[in-house]
């Protein structure tokens, strides 16, 4: 059976962000996911997944200041990523999610660097990367570069396919650096979403999940999430399926439709 996870940023009844772990728990998520550690009081949070018998699947590694592909970065976006190790070793999170450029709190791209050569913004990641794999690997976490859409989110991203990132990945050569595969956004970046899966899921270290068009539940859009979790399941996945959606209309429909995919793995 895959295991499912809540990122409660999103998919969440419009209730007080600590009343979303119980309700995650109430609808059967075993882990919740959420972005930023900075606004949260990790102290309450590590209680309630404590008394909630919850996991946490990611939380940000990165910030809105920092980009992994500027060079002039290198520095603070590491001091950052180690600051967010340590946030994450407070709620018990093993994994980390990162990105090529800094968002927004919109998620919107900070700074697209244009006028950048995209080989430049690539060296750049792996070079920051390369010093960020020690820190990982003592602390025992694991990275995730996520690719994300340029068409409809996140214009100017410098990472914007998996093919991309596990050139990157595979340039590092650790397990300690993975990738956050985010059917939502490669469905609309390049499809091709098994396929794409079998080709690179030893660089897999999280997935995440919403439909196409729209950012909701399964079964809303044009992805066939059904097939897609028998493949998974084939195929052995034993990583986290997490589901970062808004709920189309009720949290209780979307759950509903989530929970009737978690038998199928």
């Amino acid at each position: 059976m895959l295991t499912f996870s809540a990122n409660i940023e999103m998919f969440a009844p419009p209730i007080d962000f600590y009343d979303r772990f119980a309700a995650a728990h109430q609808v059967g998520f075993s882990h919740v996911e959420f972005w930023s550690w900075q606004n949260k009081d990790l102290s309450r949070v590590a209680s309630i997944c404590k008394d909630l018998s919850l996991g946490i699947s990611s939380i940000s590694g990165d910030g809105s200041e920092f980009s992994l592909c500027d060079d002039r970065h290198q520095k603070s976006y590491i001091e950052y990523a180690r600051a967010s190790i340590q946030a994450a070793h407070k709620i018990g999170c093993k994994t980390l999610v990162i990105h090529s450029n800094a968002l927004d709190s919109q998620g919107q791209v900070v700074d697209s660097y244009a006028d950048v050569p995209p080989f430049r913004l690539y060296l750049n990641m792996l070079r920051t990367l390369e010093l960020l794999v020690p820190y990982a690997e003592q602390e025992g976490v694991t990275f995730v570069l996520e690719p994300l859409n340029i068409h409809v989110d996140h214009r100017g991203n410098a990472l914007n396919t998996i093919s991309q990132a596990a050139h990157i990945i595979e340039s590092v050569g650790s397990p300690r650096i993975q990738i956050l595969y985010d059917m939502y956004h490669m469905q609309i970046e390049q499809g091709n979403l098994i396929q794409t899966f079998r080709q690179y899921q030893q660089h897999i270290g999280l997935i995440h999940i919403a439909d196409n068009p729209g950012r909701h539940e399964p079964g809303t859009g044009e992805i066939n999430y059904a097939t897609i979790c028998k493949a998974l399941a084939i195929e052995k996945y034993k990583g986290v399926v997490a589901f970062e959606l808004s709920p189309e209309t009720t949290f209780e429909a979307a759950a509903a439709a989530v929970m009737s995919l978690h038998s199928i793995g």
